[in-house]
């Protein structure tokens, strides 16, 4: 029987509640350098082990050639380029995995396989203009993962301080904020929340309806804190912020005006995160802002 000390004890040690095994993907490629540098933080901070998954997509083929003409085993190489991008984590527990096969398919089966709490990865790719491209595989990943996923693209500074949740106050958003209540005990997290005010353009007093739907928004967000337990148990403040417009480039405002660490949220919602699958507005979201992302799944019943 868990006594009230007992209780205490796991809701004051939050530490406790950090995942035990974290999972790198990476195509061994610059762009992988930061998320690489990230888990190794996680790793590191939760006393975590280390997956770090790399799949192999060339063609195995025989090569009849004499022995000193052979190119080096591709399996062998990615180990040894995975163990140098890891020199300066020699006191972590690394699993290192590297098979030939499809990357999504492969990572999906290594978190099974040893119980992965959270899943780390980096963006395929930067264009001009800022535009960052996830890229099919962190797609996959993002529809198709039970544990949360972690989408790096900012280079580490240190551990996140300032965390910022998008929710439209669905049962997915609000696994997004226990989520980064458990998995960040030491960071300032926030709730944001975007709305429209509807057929604004032809209200008499556009001004006043804009405020009356602000002040419902933010009872809404009062009440969705309430009914969260973990908040709770967590005995922090969580600020609440509310504003009209499209929560795309509010947030890409936002992030102009704050320094922002993290933003995280939900993949099954209402509104711009509704749906199964990664909804087009998400899609938006991790692809335009240029912060690391957390994307968390409501676990299914």
């Amino acid at each position: 029987m868990t006594s009230l000390l007992d209780e205490f004890v796991s809701v004051q040690d939050p530490v406790d509640m950090a995942p035990q095994t974290i999972l790198l993907a990476t195509d061994l490629s610059c762009r992988s350098d930061r998320a690489l540098d990230r888990a190794t933080i996680l790793a590191t901070e939760w006393g975590a082990r280390l997956v770090v998954v790399h799949a192999l997509q060339e063609p195995s083929g025989r090569e009849d050639l004499p022995s000193w003409r052979r190119r080096a085993d591709p399996r062998q190489l990615a180990w040894q380029r995975v163990q140098q991008d890891l020199r300066d984590a020699d006191k972590l527990d690394v699993q290192i995995v590297v098979e030939r096969e499809e990357p999504a398919a492969l990572v999906l089966a290594t978190a099974e396989r040893f119980g992965c709490e959270l899943l780390v990865t980096g963006a395929a790719r930067e264009e001009t203009l800022g535009r960052i491209l996830l890229g099919t595989t962190v797609e996959q990943l993002l529809n198709k993962s039970a544990a949360p996923v972690l989408v790096v693209k900012r280079r580490p500074r240190g551990p996140y301080r300032d965390v910022v949740v998008a929710t439209d106050f669905s049962e997915g958003s609000r696994r997004a904020l226990e989520v980064a209540l458990e998995l960040l005990p030491a960071a300032q997290i926030s709730l944001f929340h975007a709305f429209d005010v509807p057929l604004r353009g032809l209200m008499n007093d556009p001004a006043a309806a804009s405020e009356a739907w602000s002040n419902e928004a933010a009872t809404a967000s009062q009440a969705f804190l309430a009914a969260t337990p973990k908040v709770a148990a967590s005995r922090r403040f969580i600020a609440t912020q509310c504003e009209s417009g499209p929560v795309t480039s509010l947030l890409a405002e936002l992030l102009e005006t704050r320094d922002i660490d993290l933003v995280a949220m939900g993949t099954e919602g209402r509104g711009y995160l509704a749906g199964r699958l990664l909804g087009s507005v998400a899609l938006t979201l991790l692809n335009t802002l240029p912060v690391d992302m957390l994307v968390a799944r409501r676990p299914r019943a």
